[in-house]
């Protein structure tokens, strides 16, 4: 948007109506009372029935807690992410659950310790009673515990697969547990562990949230369905289809109102009857959402850190405020741009200068039209092959070079940061190791490419019978049809500390000393991933050197034998000048491959020992799949752009095929 205002040839009023159609605040858009912006993805959000404790918990393992009005209570530190948080009805007590297996209870105003759990595994959800009487949660191996006031086990039950969802409505002994699993199941359980309710949707079940009476369950399915179910019989009361999957549901204590969020960002407000009052689109996916007793206040929380306190009535306000002056907006630049358009025209009809200046400045442009007009065959032939070019070549380039100076969120908003991605990876040890590995990966693979495959090439070249050329050519490229992951799992078999056949080998020897976890020695771990493949007789390096070398005219073989060279002196004076065209071609390819060195160290090592065997594009697929911080994946991705180019114009500056000897 600033760029596009900052263009000359754009008039300022369409500059003002694109910034007021599209750029107005989110506050604006939301209604929010205010938002907290955090350092990391806000996963979980919890309000507490009367709307005046909010809770938000993120994936860097930190929960934060906050009046109404914004201001921090307190905060508490897990060992892993939070995934999981939930308020007594009057805010006393959170439970807070985290992927370091154990849900902790947390109360007062201070957020005082009572109590921890421990689990076997990561701790997916956790319910709380509103009284604080009973704790519900799910875990990764499939079960389900339920707690009392005092964190003890009263039961646990494994479901024998998924299971995410949990909810709990009553209070005391009559306190129940709502569970969704990934079979499509909701199931109600009483506080002594019998099932007093199954029902089954047709998808998995990835939220569940319960009215306080628990005549009503609402339940988000994989699919992107929103359902309410009757929680006396599990009945299917209505179901409204939403565009992707839904993340997380919250309900009001009556369910006249209800909230739904989709990971593609959108918030979905419903009625107790089903119809989707309001649609909000955020910026970034929405994580989790919560909703008060009295429907009257709703948190939000997005991958992009930040979470927001909702006011619905004011909410409702911002948003029909801000549809008026859209439609105002639109009206007014519609009727300006029709005002212009008819000026420009009566000019040109009616006035001498408008003609001349109308025919001066469409010369040009109509004569390209007529050229392109008369070759519109031959552009529309092209077309396709240039819209691929377009769409899978330039664009995601393009796309990534400008995204480095991005904190970019492919399915959100990604906001400018400028250089701090960069100023991140400096200060990153692994990212900087990685280059002391690559530089020793790109001398050692121009090492080999330079040296076996051409004096392999040479060799066969100097063979005199013309069949036995054929058949050693032959048999050095038939590995070729292989994929290289096939070689790179053989040696990983052979490095096998084990079983395998290199360390089998030196216990044969009597070198047991020698044996060793090839690829767990930080000292050898480098050394063991150079040594793949040896001995490095690359076939496409020896085509193209061959190819080189069978170029050679005979008239020049000839003069070099009635010269009396023999074998090396021919090499090093005939053979090798005239093939530095080939080894310009190799010396480029191997430092691109190099530099990108990727599938090689992540099918043996996958960077360890600790950095021992890091790289520059482990690092970016660890940065964009596992980390989500796509900006500064897309910043390593910028920074191998600058070396390759660079490595590239130095190539081609300073080293001299034939070719260019003779120009």
């Amino acid at each position: 948007m600033t760029l596009f205002c900052h263009r000359r040839s754009v008039p300022g009023w369409l500059c003002l109506c694109t910034w007021l159609l599209w750029a107005q605040p989110a506050e604006a858009q939301s209604g929010a009372l205010w938002t907290q912006q955090l350092d990391s993805q806000v996963a979980v959000t919890a309000v507490s029935a009367d709307g005046q404790r909010v809770a938000l918990g993120t994936r860097n393992n930190q929960v934060r807690v906050y009046d109404a009005a914004g201001s921090e209570l307190w905060t508490f530190d897990a060992e892993n992410s939070i995934t999981g948080l939930a308020w007594s009805a009057d805010g006393s007590q959170l439970a807070i659950a985290s992927e370091d297996r154990k849900v902790y209870m947390r109360g007062g105003d201070k957020g005082a310790a009572r109590w921890e759990f421990k689990t076997s595994r990561t701790v997916n959800d956790v319910a709380l009673a509103r009284d604080g009487s009973l704790v519900a949660l799910t875990t990764d191996d499939q079960h389900v515990f339920v707690l009392d006031a005092a964190g003890r086990l009263l039961w646990k039950k494994d479901k024998g697969l998924g299971v995410e969802a949990v909810d709990i409505y009553g209070s005391g002994v009559d306190a129940r547990v709502v569970i969704g699993s990934d079979d499509g199941h909701v199931s109600i359980f009483a506080r002594s562990g019998d099932s007093l309710l199954a029902t089954r949707l047709d998808f998995d079940v990835k939220a569940v949230a319960v009215s306080r009476s628990g005549s009503r369950i609402l339940a988000g399915t994989s699919d992107g369905s929103i359902t309410l179910l009757n929680g006396a019989n599990g009945s299917v009361i209505w179901t409204v289809e939403g565009d992707s999957d839904i993340v997380d549901v919250a309900m009001a204590a009556d369910a006249a109102f209800m909230l739904a969020a989709s990971d593609m960002g959108a918030i979905y407000f419903l009625d107790g009857t089903g119809s989707i009052t309001q649609r909000l689109q955020l910026d970034s996916p929405a994580q989790s959402v919560s909703v008060s007793a009295d429907g009257s206040v709703l948190v939000w929380g997005d991958a992009a850190g930040q979470g927001s306190f909702v006011d619905r009535v004011r909410q409702a306000q911002g948003v029909a405020r801000q549809s008026r002056q859209r439609n105002m907006v639109i009206a007014s630049s519609a009727g300006l741009l029709a005002l212009m358009l008819a000026g420009a025209t009566l000019l040109i009809v009616f006035t001498d200068r408008g003609k001349h200046a109308w025919q001066r400045r469409s010369t040009v442009p109509r004569r390209n039209l007529a050229s392109i007009w008369r070759a519109r065959h031959s552009y529309i032939l092209i077309l396709p092959t240039l819209i691929f070019l377009l769409t899978f070549n330039y664009y995601p380039a393009f796309s990534g070079l400008y995204h480095a100076f991005t904190d970019w969120n492919p399915a959100g908003h990604s906001p400018w940061v400028g250089l701090k991605n960069f100023e991140f990876l400096m200060q990153d040890r692994f990212f900087l190791a990685s280059f002391r590995n690559a530089l020793i990966l790109v001398v050692v693979s121009i090492v080999k490419t330079m040296t076996m495959p051409l004096l392999v090439a040479e060799l066969i070249f100097n063979l005199r019978n013309r069949y036995a050329q054929y058949w050693a050519r032959t048999l050095f490229v038939v590995p070729i049809v292989l994929p290289a992951v096939v070689e790179i799992l053989v040696w990983n078999n052979i490095y096998d500390p084990s079983i395998g056949l290199l360390n089998e080998a030196l216990k044969l020897l009597g070198l047991e000393e020698w044996t060793r976890v090839w690829y767990g020695d930080p000292n050898v771990a480098l050394g063991a991933i150079v040594f793949i493949g040896v001995p490095w007789v690359n076939a496409f390096a020896l085509l193209i050197f061959y190819g080189g070398l069978i170029s050679i005219s005979d008239e020049v073989l000839d003069a070099s034998r009635v010269d009396g060279a023999n074998v090396l002196r021919r090499f090093w004076s005939v053979d090798l000048p005239l093939v530095m065209g080939q080894v310009k071609l190799l010396l480029i390819l191997n430092f691109i491959n190099a530099v990108q060195t990727f599938e090689l160290v992540f099918l043996t090592t996958a960077g360890g020992p600790g950095d021992a065997t890091y790289v520059p594009a482990l690092e970016l697929y660890y940065m964009a799949m596992r980390m989500d911080r796509m900006g500064v994946a897309s910043a390593i991705g910028m920074i191998l752009f600058v070396i390759i180019l660079a490595g590239t114009v130095v190539n081609m500056r300073f080293v001299r095929s034939a070719t260019d000897f003779e120009a």
